[in-house]
């Protein structure tokens, strides 16, 4: 049976788990070369033109994918630890930490490409792990890396502002795996023992528990249509699935091995072997 670290964040500090969420970048190696280089993603989203990429780690360096392998090298991302990345509108967010003793992080670009730094939290060991519609979630740290006090962001003309969080029924080693807009606020994502927590803000500010996932470890969310869709794997073995929130769940046409990324627009995203691929979402 696979652990909520296993496919939501790949290593963590500790075997326990209640180990915190490093990265819930989904990990797997190459064929050519699992124990060499393994290949860490934090994401899927889609570039200007609709062009479904993600953004993963390759011998130290960020770079961005797209399905047929075509690789393009970032700048700076140097130093960071990213977990997730999205789109809002025309520009693209990462979060993570800055390395080292974790500095909660995000990044922002026009392009995918060429990043630069909008938001550090300074003084206290911490890390973003979701970020979608304008909102990034993390977690102040303890040095095991678990999750003591949730933190959150909101974007607004004047940059990346924190703002409270209430309401969020959540143990307290739980972070977010995945945060979405809706038309009616956000909905948001953490993973536990037996499958994965669910609430919903119209403000970002106070949080109201809906309805949870059993089962299955929700990798990402997206509203499309006025139905937010989610990608995720089975958490007993590891089976790829998709769904809508308050619909069924179905098995993806990807491999079985394939690791959710997250959802693009209507696509959801896997890792598998190393490479991107992606799928028709649930509809």
């Amino acid at each position: 049976m696979l652990d909520r670290r296993t496919f939501v964040l790949g290593a963590a500090a500790t075997a326990a788990l209640t180990s915190a969420l490093t990265a819930h970048a989904a990990a797997a190696a190459p064929a050519s070369s699992a124990a060499d280089n393994p290949r860490k993603a934090a994401g899927v989203f889609l570039a200007s033109d609709g062009t479904p990429l993600m953004v993963t780690e390759e011998d130290g360096q960020w770079v961005v994918v797209d399905e047929g392998g075509s690789v393009r090298i970032t700048t700076g991302l140097a130093g960071a630890d990213l977990v997730d990345v999205s789109r809002d509108g025309s520009t693209f967010h990462a979060v993570g930490a800055l390395r080292g003793d974790p500095i909660a992080t995000i990044w922002e670009s026009t392009d995918a490409v060429t990043w630069r730094e909008a938001r550090r939290l300074h003084g206290v060991r911490s890390e973003f792990t979701a970020v979608g519609g304008g909102l990034a979630f993390g977690s102040v740290l303890k040095h095991e890396r678990a999750s003591v006090v949730r933190i959150a962001a909101r974007r607004t003309a004047s940059g990346w502002n924190t703002v409270p969080v209430r309401g969020l029924e959540w143990t307290d080693d739980l972070s977010a795996t995945a945060v979405a807009a809706t038309p009616d606020g956000w909905v948001v994502a953490a993973v536990d023992v037996s499958g994965t927590v669910l609430h919903t803000s119209r403000d970002g500010v106070t949080w109201t528990t809906r309805p949870r996932l059993d089962g299955v470890a929700v990798r990402g969310l997206a509203s499309v249509d006025g139905r937010v869709h989610w990608v995720g794997n089975e958490m007993v073995d590891a089976t790829p699935l998709t769904g809508v929130l308050d619909a069924d769940r179905t098995r993806p046409a990807v491999p079985a091995d394939a690791k959710a990324l997250g959802v693009a627009g209507t696509r959801s995203g896997w890792l598998t072997g190393g490479r991107l691929i992606t799928a028709e979402a649930t509809r």
